[in-house]
């Protein structure tokens, strides 16, 4: 039950995160940082709700750095 709690509480906390401009704060994330993150969303085969928002978000910051011509991941 307890587990559950704690899954049910960072998937509301990446919610939260997304809906409030997590993508500021992912910008300040070093280039190394996201490309380890990355390496983690791609390689997790069972992925939490709140695991997969945040791996969205580390998703759409890699294309944002891409359309600045930084190809970190």
């Amino acid at each position: 039950m307890a587990a559950q709690h704690g899954k049910l509480g960072f998937t509301l906390l990446c919610l939260l995160m997304a809906g409030a401009g997590c993508d500021g704060k992912l910008a300040g994330m070093s280039d190394s940082e996201l490309q380890d993150r990355m390496h983690e969303c791609n390689t997790q085969q069972d992925q939490s709700p709140g695991f997969a928002i945040a791996c969205d978000n580390y998703r759409r910051e890699c294309a944002r750095r891409r359309e600045q011509g930084r190809y970190v991941c």
